[in-house]
């Protein structure tokens, strides 16, 4: 059965479930599937104060932008980061300005700050093999649904902004100079009514 034809409270409740899965599989069961491979290989433990504090520091700095990202789908793109229940409009506000997939940034600082924290060799393995598949999920399905959805608003904003961090890049891999991108985006903005009802551009 199809999300968009269940009640909107049901609807709610399946999305949560949804996220909750994903969140206790990749950040919970997986890494303890790692620390115990890390046990029966007698990898070694790399455990210290200062990696400690650092781990913790990701790891709340990732769940924060995950929470205020989750927070900008809701209010501007009026979804969710679920695949099952994906936003009506483009997100380009907050850190998405700087960054077209800061949640994903999020996930990878998370992966590693758990490694910092309990020092598991194997669970550096994870967050590279982790980094690597939502590497390979952004460029063969997550920026195709994306281009089909929006069309012209994605093509813009993905010139402008890069898919991981900003890297001093602008104005060459990145695409055309800033202001052109800037005058695209304005004009779909113009197609498109309601996304320029939430989108600061």
């Amino acid at each position: 059965m199809a999300l968009e034809t269940l009640h909107p409270p049901l609807r709610r409740v399946v999305v949560a479930l949804w996220g909750a899965a994903f969140v206790w599989l990749v950040f919970f069961y997986a890494p303890s599937q790692f620390i115990d491979m890390n046990a029966e290989l007698s990898w070694p433990v790399w455990r210290t104060g200062p990696t400690e504090a650092l781990g913790i520091v990701m790891i709340v700095g990732g769940v924060g932008v995950m929470l205020y990202c989750t927070g900008l789908f809701a209010r501007v793109g009026r979804g969710t980061p679920v695949p099952a229940a994906p936003p009506e409009n483009l997100v380009i506000r907050g850190p998405y300005r700087y960054s077209r997939n800061p949640i994903y940034v999020a996930d990878v600082a998370v992966w590693f700050g758990i490694f910092l924290f309990k020092g598991h060799a194997a669970l550096l393995l994870y967050a590279v093999i982790a980094t690597i598949l939502v590497e390979l999920v952004i460029l063969l399905w997550e920026e195709p649904v994306l281009k089909r959805r929006f069309g012209s608003q994605y093509d813009a904003y993905r010139e402008k902004v890069p898919r991981w961090l900003p890297l001093g890049l602008r104005g060459s891999r990145l695409g055309p100079p800033r202001a052109r991108v800037e005058s695209r985006l304005s004009a779909s903005r113009v197609e498109n009514d309601r996304f320029g009802e939430h989108c600061d551009g």
